[in-house]
């Protein structure tokens, strides 16, 4: 159970509102919710204390919510967002390939919910079959545009899958990069105080297949106003200097390095040191 207990917690409540609408009787859907609600308060008491269940009583715990989707299913078998809800639990517990097909059977009822063709595409990307994955990537941003992490799941992939998709014919290696470059934008549009998608639209410009680095060091530079931390600031100030090596700007390179004092960055702080050392 340690992967169950170190799993950031997302709420499932979060979920049933949108994927209720019109698929259930009211009785049914109080009994999914009571479910879900279930469902929700193990994983806040594990988020709250990872050792607040021995692991007998959290085997048992989950096992009965399993049951319990089962159990509804077979009342509700045409009832898409118990599928949706049922197949989230199954990939916490590792199950996934029953989640996989938990989540087509929710596709194939309603072919509309985002959140059902970003988890097939992440079964199919996890599997290794990028194409196949590529589709359900982008049914989930045409669903759901203003959601962020629908575009960073299609930048990641297109940065994972690069070298298939180009020899593919799928995409030039030019349109690949704008294409991925336009995904980790959109992410940071929409949520731009998010640190970890500024952070990988910054790295993006490292993974060209000429790297930008004017583009990275201004992108440094603006998220670098929004640092919350000073692991966050340091952590900046660590690809400032990156970047300014490879422009040639070795003496800023090392003045910023200077500031770069947490001891969890000093090996990666020494890789730019000898980074800048070869130019």
């Amino acid at each position: 159970m340690t992967s169950l207990r170190s799993s950031s917690f997302v709420s499932i409540l979060l979920l049933i509102p949108g994927l209720l609408c019109g698929q259930t009787t009211d009785l049914a859907s109080s009994r999914l919710l009571a479910i879900a609600e279930r469902e929700t308060a193990i994983y806040q008491k594990i988020a709250e204390d990872p050792e607040f269940y021995s692991d007998e009583d959290l085997d048992r715990r989950l096992n009965n919510l399993v049951q319990s989707y089962r159990s509804y299913l077979v009342d509700q078998p045409n009832d898409a967002s118990a599928y949706v809800l049922y197949g989230k639990l199954l990939r916490r517990l590792g199950e996934y390939d029953q989640a996989f097909a938990a989540f087509l059977k929710a596709d194939e009822l309603d072919p509309k919910i985002a959140v059902v063709k970003q988890q097939i595409g992440n079964h199919l990307a996890e599997q290794g079959k990028g194409p196949a994955a590529l589709t359900f990537y982008l049914n989930a941003v045409d669903l759901e545009p203003e959601t962020a992490i629908y575009h960073l799941g299609l930048g990641q992939l297109l940065h994972h899958f690069r070298s298939e998709f180009i020899e593919d014919g799928l995409f030039t290696r030019d349109a690949l990069e704008r294409e991925m470059l336009k995904a980790f934008r959109e992410a940071t549009t929409l949520e731009p105080d998010n640190f970890d998608y500024q952070m990988r639209l910054g790295e993006a410009y490292y993974d060209l297949s000429s790297p930008d680095w004017r583009s990275a060091l201004l992108h440094w530079n603006k998220v670098h106003k929004l640092a919350q931390t000073s692991l966050q600031t340091e952590i900046l100030n660590l690809h400032r200097a990156r970047v300014y090596g490879k422009l040639g700007r070795v003496d800023d390179a090392q003045t910023m390095l200077e500031s770069v004092l947490n001891p969890a960055l000093q090996k990666s702080k020494q890789q730019v040191l000898e980074e800048i050392a070869q130019h």
